[in-house]
């Protein structure tokens, strides 16, 4: 690994987004808590939904001790992970529907320890594995670059499988994982954003991350 590999600041790191349209999400939450979905500028249509402006709902989440904030980062997180797609959001939503104060109070700790969200070989919510759910865990720190969790995702985990010369198999390619192979790939990251950080140029955890998923392409 070398610096070169982590020559873009950290601000398009946070600010880098998509515009994406939240009116399905209006129409699918309904009354449901945390909602709505709204965009980085507070709006309902079509616009840029970022990093940095779903970490500004972070505080909230981790304060409040309803659950509500802690759904709405959630709808945010899954909003910004699935893009307009929503794939699989519609099986989320219902499953959280079905009890949201339970879903609500369980987010409120799940910074805390990723066996939250997955307790055994299950998910605590049906059809959010870890893949998705340590986005939530990731911007519930709020941007901090010294919070333990980083997302992990099937793209992430390619990346880090490879270029650990597939020699690491809890970083190995898999949508079932455990937290044994989610505290690898954080560990991994944060030992390889040491190593390229210079007297100059500290380089957080997430910006390495954030390079694993668009490498996660390459074969």
């Amino acid at each position: 690994m070398t610096g070169s590999a982590w020559a873009a600041d950290r601000i398009p790191t946070l600010i880098g987004g998509s515009r994406l349209n939240t009116d399905w999400w209006a129409r699918k939450l309904g009354d449901l808590p945390g909602g709505p979905v709204l965009n980085d500028d507070g709006t309902h249509c079509k616009g840029r939904i970022s990093r940095g402006g779903i970490f500004t709902l972070a505080e909230d989440a981790v304060q409040d001790t309803t659950g509500e904030a802690a759904l709405r980062l959630l709808w945010h997180a899954l909003h910004w992970g699935t893009g307009d797609s929503n794939r699989g959001n519609r099986k989320r939503i219902a499953s959280i529907a079905a009890d949201p104060p339970r879903f609500g109070r369980l987010l409120h700790d799940a910074a805390a320890a990723f066996t939250f969200l997955k307790p055994g070989r299950t998910n605590a919510i049906k059809d959010l594995g870890p893949g998705f759910f340590t986005k939530f865990l990731f911007f519930a720190g709020g941007g901090h670059p010294d919070h333990p969790c980083l997302i992990a995702d099937r793209r992430v985990q390619r990346t880090l499988h490879r270029e650990t010369g597939k020699q690491h198999r809890r970083v190995a390619p898999n949508f079932l994982y455990g937290v044994n192979s989610y505290t690898s790939a954080v560990a991994v990251m944060r030992q390889w954003a040491t190593e390229v950080s210079t007297p100059e140029r500290a380089v957080a955890p997430d910006e390495v991350e954030r390079w694993a998923f668009a490498s996660g392409t390459q074969s």
